[in-house]
């Protein structure tokens, strides 16, 4: 059965496009004793408003998981749609006194209404802070005991016991979607890559692997070798055709790529996208720059990873050899802006035809928004994985 909370914001969406001359009533059912949330009262009260939304243009109840009852209908005037709110709370509450708790803020009263001529914006936050999708995810938990930091020796014996294992568990993939103008997506290829929290959760449980860079860039060039050599092979390898790898420039010009480019048949290798860190990629532009003619020969695309909102400030897309480049989403970069630093974000993404902006880690609705406010139409991220999982148009 869909979640009637999703179905819900899918259809307070699409009036998004158009929400003038709509209104809403939200009656806080959930409040109530439990004796007054019997059947037949949320029964009497869905039919009362499933009668009143005939007699207007159009409109829809939900019933809500935590038994809320929202009614949205087109034309009706506010007096009349409260006056049918209060004859369905007499049929729940009757003369008893309840305290109820208006989760919209204001008055404390058994129902809200809300013109969504005006009032859309704040009541979509709601339904999509309901749906899941306003956050998808926690972060890391501010209260946690600091880790621990690794040192060499113990990073020597984690890369002896790469070499042994079967890494298949700690391989994930996560997709890379397109957004088209109707708002549904597409995927255009997947990250594959190893999870840093499992393998410490392996390896050296309350100790972070990525404390000290350049321990950590060691390690990092030790799992390209693996994940090259697993999916060299076409069994590993399996139904990735359209993937991404991350991977360090210096990797790129080893025997295990090598490897792994002989394995890979032709059609596929035009699949593939090759993610390179912007510092691995500042540190070795030289280098970069002999293996990119090749890697474009073969037929690989090219992805700039792990930039800012500030790092846009200094990009020059134009003198870059990639196709696509990948921005993370950070609220804290945004309010550090200036106005007129955004200013000059946004006409340089919207300006740029040569690459292919990808924005990374939306784990809220804001994130998206913010997409979408920039012309970006790629996105990553837990919250896309939900509404995609939710079929949530964007």
């Amino acid at each position: 059965m869909a979640d009637p909370n999703v179905k819900f914001l899918v259809y307070l969406k699409k009036l998004g496009e158009n929400p003038e001359g709509y209104r809403v009533a939200h009656l806080h059912v959930s409040q109530l004793p439990p004796g007054k949330k019997s059947r037949d009262n949320l029964s009497r009260a869905i039919t009362t408003f499933t009668d009143l939304r005939n007699r207007y243009r159009e409109g829809e109840v939900f019933l809500m998981k935590n038994l809320d009852i929202i009614f949205i209908t087109a034309d009706i005037s506010k007096p009349a749609l409260a006056s049918v709110c209060e004859q369905v709370e007499q049929s729940f509450v009757g003369q008893a006194g309840v305290a109820f708790t208006n989760v919209h803020g204001g008055e404390a009263e058994f129902f809200t209404l809300f013109d969504l001529s005006h009032e859309y914006t704040p009541f979509l936050a709601w339904a999509e802070d309901v749906a899941g999708v306003a956050q998808a995810g926690h972060g890391q938990d501010p209260l946690a005991e600091p880790k621990g930091v690794v040192d060499l020796q113990l990073l020597g014996r984690i890369k002896e016991e790469l070499q042994k294992i079967d890494i298949t568990p700690m391989l994930f993939n996560q997709p890379v979607y397109h957004i088209g103008e109707n708002g549904k997506t597409l995927p255009l290829f997947s990250e594959t890559y190893i999870s840093i929290q499992v393998l410490e959760d392996m390896f050296c449980p309350g100790l972070s692997l990525t404390s000290r860079r350049w321990l950590f860039n060691d390690l990092t060039e030790e799992m390209d070798h693996v994940v090259l050599s697993l999916l060299a092979d076409p069994v590993e390898r399996g139904g990735r055709k359209r993937m991404s790898l991350n991977v360090n420039i210096t990797s790129l010009a080893s025997e295990s790529f090598i490897k792994f480019d002989a394995e890979l048949p032709p059609e596929h290798r035009q699949g593939v996208v090759l993610e390179i860190n912007k510092t691995d990629f500042f540190e070795h532009s030289a280098l970069f720059a002999e293996v990119a003619p090749f890697l474009r020969g073969r037929g690989y695309r090219l992805l700039l990873d792990g930039l800012s909102l500030p790092n846009l400030l200094a990009l020059d897309g134009d003198g870059l050899d990639f196709d696509f480049a990948k921005l993370f989403w950070s609220e804290s970069d945004l309010a550090a802006l200036t106005e007129e630093q955004m200013t000059r974000i946004t006409t340089k993404v919207k300006g740029q035809q040569k690459i292919l902006f990808i924005l990374a880690r939306c784990d809220s609705a804001d994130s998206i928004r913010f997409a979408k406010s920039l012309g970006i139409r790629l996105i990553q991220g837990r919250l896309v994985d939900h509404m995609v999982k939710k079929d949530i148009p964007f």
